[in-house]
């Protein structure tokens, strides 16, 4: 086959939601990886659930509500969702229609929470060449995330081992042929499932890039201004966060929080005056946004698998002061280092707050550029993609498993 990757001309992404429905970050990079690849000149075609447009060749039935409306339901009914993801039939059976009628080259899977096993096997069961990115921990936690009641679980609980079990053993029979992890944090935390082992490489987020002519006058300007961008969420550490600014009591400082979420009227009704709720941003706002505050903070207090506004604030030269948990340590550049804080630990990253506002020009981060580049482009990024799929082809054309492990 070709080395450029253009052997691979179509395409079938799987994925449980798909924009304009969102949830989180893995089906907003999957459509924009679905935008690049076409660049390409690769035809994209998605199967989802619950959502239609015209990207989707096939709307998969939901277990009486989607996964972005999970959250908001009793119990019962949520117990009835972890039930049937367990393994749907009629998912094997959606996927192998979708990719008769669509022939493609590749099948790429992405977050199939509400899809079942059943995503995971069915492209292979039907021996089309398969490939799957793990964003999140839904291969070892019925919730994906290895929390519980807003807290970092310590180790696994007895359901999560059972039902991991049993979800892994139906996928181990027709598996993926390469599986790309969004950071080397989810390929550890992977280590353990059997049929993982010589599929599983590393590919980070891509990064759109951004050229600076002059320096920064973030280094200069006062007062600072500390950003938060993400969900409001007890997980994301948000509240801890407020808590150590608050703590930190710098002199006109201020603090800039972007986001939505569950703890949006907390912190309307809590947050001190020198606080500031900005609300959602798109694109083009959140680019002004980060060229605006000083210092990005990441306060995670779940392990954050590969939170792409680390890569963003570093591909701007934002420095980060991030917390110690999942991949967030692989994307913090060298200067930022020192910054990192225990996750939860409002007095550490109280006096972290300090630190960079009495030493900032100390922390701002090189751009990355050129092919010394830490965080990747998206054209470096497809290229990944694309051997990726490569691999995949070649395994199912010899009807072995893909072999090495790589980090990109």
């Amino acid at each position: 086959m070709p080395e450029g990757g253009h052997d691979v001309r179509r395409v079938l992404m799987v994925s449980s939601l798909w924009p304009p429905v969102v949830l989180g970050g893995a089906e907003t990079y999957a459509a924009d990886l679905a935008a690049h690849l076409r660049d390409r000149g690769v035809d994209v075609a998605v199967v989802t659930s619950g959502v239609d447009g015209p990207d989707v060749v096939d709307a998969v039935p939901t277990v009486g509500y989607r996964l972005d409306q999970y959250a908001a339901q009793p119990r019962a009914r949520r117990a009835r969702f972890h039930a049937a993801d367990l393994y749907r039939w009629s998912v094997t059976h959606d996927i192998a229609a979708a990719i008769a009628h669509f022939e493609p080259d590749v099948v790429h899977t992405h977050a199939v929470a509400g899809l079942s096993s059943a995503a995971l096997a069915a492209p292979t069961r039907v021996s089309t060449a398969h490939v799957h990115t793990i964003h999140d921990y839904w291969l070892l936690c019925q919730r994906s995330t290895m929390t519980r009641n807003g807290e970092m679980c310590a180790g696994r609980c007895m359901s999560c081992v059972a039902i991991s079990l049993v979800r892994n053993c139906i996928i181990a029979r027709h598996p993926p042929d390469v599986v790309l992890a969004v950071s080397r944090a989810v390929t550890d935390a992977h280590a353990g499932v059997g049929w993982l082992r010589d599929r599983m490489r590393v590919l980070h987020n891509p990064v759109a890039r951004v050229e600076r002519v002059k320096p920064s006058p973030r280094v200069s300007r006062n007062p600072v201004v500390f950003g938060y961008l993400g969900r409001l969420t007890v997980t994301k550490g948000v509240r801890t966060l407020v808590r150590a600014f608050t703590a930190a009591a710098i002199p006109e400082t201020r603090l800039e929080i972007a986001g939505t979420g569950p703890l949006v009227h907390e912190l309307i009704g809590d947050a001190p005056e020198r606080v500031r709720l900005v609300g959602w941003l798109d694109a083009k706002d959140k680019s002004r946004w980060l060229d605006d505050i000083d210092c990005l903070v990441v306060p995670s207090e779940w392990r954050d698998p590969a939170p792409l506004v680390v890569d963003e604030a570093r591909a701007r030269g934002v420095p980060v002061i991030g917390a110690r948990v999942g991949g967030i340590p692989e994307g913090i550049a060298p200067e930022c280092a020192p910054l990192m804080f225990a996750p939860g630990d409002t007095e550490e990253l109280a006096t972290r707050l300090r630190e960079f506002a009495a030493h900032r020009t100390k922390y701002v981060p090189d751009v990355p550029h050129g092919n010394d580049a830490a965080v990747l482009d998206w054209d470096q990024h497809v290229d990944g993609v694309l051997c990726a799929y490569r691999d995949a082809s070649r395994a199912r054309g010899a009807g072995t498993r893909s072999g090495t492990a790589v980090a990109s």
